[in-house]
């Protein structure tokens, strides 16, 4: 789901339809993961109501803009944090208790497309608030860019044919660079080398 959402979201400004599929899977994605995380009754409804009324409020704020568009993107901006933290906590908890499965594996792996996704929605808040572009290269500036420069920072690729074009950008895209190669020589690298090492349950101590 993941992946189909990285696809939809780099062709959103090519299509309205796009931009509302790109909606209702960024919904999806956060309801499913909070719900395989289990996190608590009343947080989890907490949380899928107010990302319900951000995707409701995201239409009128795309089309009129102005003090509204900045407080829905401020606003996913900060909900969207939530699903890495539920998915992080939730393989922090399985390891401990039982060890690394297939489905641990797969959770790490997870968080990881998801932060991508993340940053690249974060770079294009701060173009859109910023009221500049975000790139230095002129007409870069793109969904599909946003995407494509948020994975190379991520994985520390870093081609070189577009960057950021001012110093918040430029410490943002340092930010995740720093986080993906952290995230790989720790969470994914500790969570590898345990796969298939469960530990005994009681029943069979």
């Amino acid at each position: 789901m993941i992946l189909c959402f990285l696809i939809i979201s780099g062709f959103e400004d090519r299509h309205p339809l796009m931009w509302a599929a790109g909606i209702c899977l960024k919904i999806a994605i956060f309801v499913l993961a909070l719900h395989v995380s289990d996190v608590g009754r009343k947080f989890f409804l907490a949380a899928v109501s107010l990302a319900l009324i951000l995707a409701g409020a995201s239409v009128p704020a795309r089309m009129y803009h102005g003090g509204l568009e900045i407080l829905v993107l401020v606003a996913w901006s900060a909900t969207m944090l939530l699903v890495p933290v539920a998915i992080l906590r939730k393989i922090g908890k399985e390891f401990k208790e039982e060890g690394v499965d297939l489905e641990v594996v797969l959770g790490a792996l997870c968080a990881y497309l998801y932060i991508g996704a993340y940053f690249a929605f974060l770079y294009d808040v701060m173009a859109t608030l910023s009221k500049s572009p975000f790139f230095a290269q002129p007409g870069a500036d793109s969904k599909l860019n946003y995407l494509y420069f948020s994975f190379i920072t991520l994985t520390t690729t870093g081609y070189g044919d577009i960057s950021p074009a001012f110093g918040p950008g430029q410490m943002i895209a340092v930010t995740e660079a720093v986080i993906g190669q952290l995230y790989l020589v720790s969470v994914v690298a500790i969570v590898v080398s345990a796969y298939g090492k469960r530990k005994n349950s009681p029943s069979q101590v």
